[in-house]
């Protein structure tokens, strides 16, 4: 029995918010409030709500809030790479659907007398810069006083086609692993900002931190296509975010540690400043990578989509019923069972 279910048995006694922990805390009340509106296909549980509006009209809405002292420190952000961040961890969401994000709700709680109106336009610009390259529009919001710390709520509307959307739970046994581009280099970027350590060859890996590129186009073609079986952003950590495939999919997980994606960059930097690399591409979260399952005999229209996008989508493990959890193998090709740890809001945060 997982933990916070045992925790729960205790109910009403009282349980600290930081033993539930952040995903135990959303799966108690996704059991709790369960949707019954039939035109809810998805709620609590996935990267994005799915509504279905009308035959063959699919609507998407995923929230995300950052606060500041958690999610972003002013000190090594500025206003226009944290508008941007704000609104790429929103369409990441989108993204890991197949969807196509259209517009997107800001509301802002601000802390009057420290943020000056200049940071706010930069904000704006980066977050509306990131809006016209990938299509999607400020619709509205709301402001209000903040008190001590900044906080910043997205809300994205997006849209798919009926039998496109891809959810968490369709990964099936047998099935190939795959993750786009390289992981690890936000969380080397943030441990670098956090250091005070910025040198000439560092700035893809800092950017990666501060203005993540989310997967969009490559979400929509996945979906296009038909390859993934199950798919998920990057945002807690590969660990983490493949446990949620794998439990809502009812199977486990090998992820072999040497196919693991890492680019140029986090090789030569994480050899300096970082005595685990391998555990940044782990745990360390936000990439904003996709996670995707699919048949072997899709292998060759992923090869061919990662030529096309010219960049890596890269092959990492499988899925099977014959693991329980996770596992990964080493480069001596030895298996060992993992905790799928990543970033916890109420027991890291």
């Amino acid at each position: 029995m997982p933990k916070f279910l045992e925790l729960l048995k205790n109910y009403p006694k009282k349980v600290k918010l930081s033993d539930l922990g952040e995903f135990g805390f959303i799966d108690r009340i996704a059991r709790k409030y369960p949707t019954k509106n039939p035109s809810i296909l998805k709620g609590i549980g996935d990267d994005s709500a799915v509504i279905s509006l009308s035959e063959g009209l699919i609507v998407l809405l995923s929230t995300d809030q950052l606060i500041e002292g958690f999610h972003f420190n002013l000190e090594i952000t500025d206003g226009w790479k944290l508008g941007w961040k704000s609104l790429a961890v929103n369409l990441s969401d989108i993204a890991a659907m197949g969807g196509v994000p259209i517009g997107f709700c800001l509301s802002l709680g601000i802390p009057s007398q420290r943020i000056s109106i200049e940071f706010l336009d930069d904000f704006y610009k980066g977050i509306t810069s990131l809006g016209e390259r990938t299509g999607v529009e400020l619709l509205g919001g709301d402001t209000s006083e903040g008190g001590e710390r900044l906080t910043i709520s997205v809300s994205v509307l997006g849209k798919a086609s009926q039998g496109k959307v891809i959810y968490r739970q369709g990964g099936k046994d047998g099935d190939n692993l795959y993750v786009t581009g390289y992981l690890g280099d936000a969380a080397l970027g943030l441990k670098l900002l956090k250091k005070g350590v910025y040198k000439k060859g560092m700035e893809n890996i800092i950017n990666r931190h501060l203005c993540p590129e989310p997967r969009t186009r490559t979400g929509q073609l996945l979906a296009e296509r038909g390859i993934p079986n199950a798919m998920i952003d990057i945002s807690d950590g590969l660990l983490a975010d493949l446990n949620h495939l794998v439990n809502q999919s009812g199977v486990g997980a090998e992820v072999n540690l040497c196919l693991l994606p890492l680019s140029t960059e986090f090789r030569a930097w994480a050899a300096v400043y970082e005595p685990n690399p391998i555990n940044l591409a782990l745990r360390g979260g936000e990439d904003y990578e996709l996670l995707f399952s699919a048949s072997p005999e899709k292998s060759e229209e992923v090869d061919r989509l990662s030529k096309e996008l010219s960049y890596p989508i890269t092959y990492i493990g499988k899925l099977s019923r014959k693991i329980k959890g996770i596992v990964v193998k080493d480069e001596k090709g030895k298996i060992k069972e993992v905790q799928p740890l990543g970033f916890d809001h109420f027991r890291d945060g």
